[in-house]
């Protein structure tokens, strides 16, 4: 088993997205050493920085960026990486990364993901200048 380390990770995740949100402020209390940095996927800057994954790549599923060694992670496996990092949850990410988890957990997580808006609500319009709420400065 990998054990918690002092790693960090970047986080593309879809900053519009009801569930997204939900998920991030549900686990940002426990990041409680600053290990991971969210970064919107609709954003200029996260998408350069994801290069060379696409706006449509990161839309389809979260994202994991591994610092400093560049190591990517998608979907349910994201969602392990992150787990991995925050101390308290690291067993569950040993957990997670076993089968049958690991042959059902990216199935689930990919159905989800597909369906997030119509579960989870659409993200607010954009103005006619195509500036979205998410950017605005409040």
């Amino acid at each position: 088993m990998r054990e918690a380390t002092a790693e960090q990770l970047e986080v593309y995740t879809d900053g519009q997205c009801p569930l997204c949100r939900w998920m991030r402020a549900r686990v940002e209390p426990f990041d409680r050493d600053g290990r991971l940095e969210w970064l919107d996927l609709n954003s200029p800057d996260a998408l350069r920085r994801a290069a060379p994954h696409t706006h449509a790549q990161l839309a389809e599923e979260m994202y994991t960026r591994r610092k400093p060694d560049g190591a990517w992670a998608k979907g349910f496996f994201a969602w392990i990486e992150v787990l991995r990092v925050l101390p308290r949850f690291h067993w569950l990410a040993w957990v997670f990364a076993r089968w049958p988890f690991t042959a059902l957990g990216p199935v689930f997580y990919r159905q989800l993901a597909r369906r997030r808006y119509q579960l989870f609500g659409i993200p607010p319009p954009c103005d006619a200048t195509g500036v979205c709420q998410l950017h605005t400065k409040k």
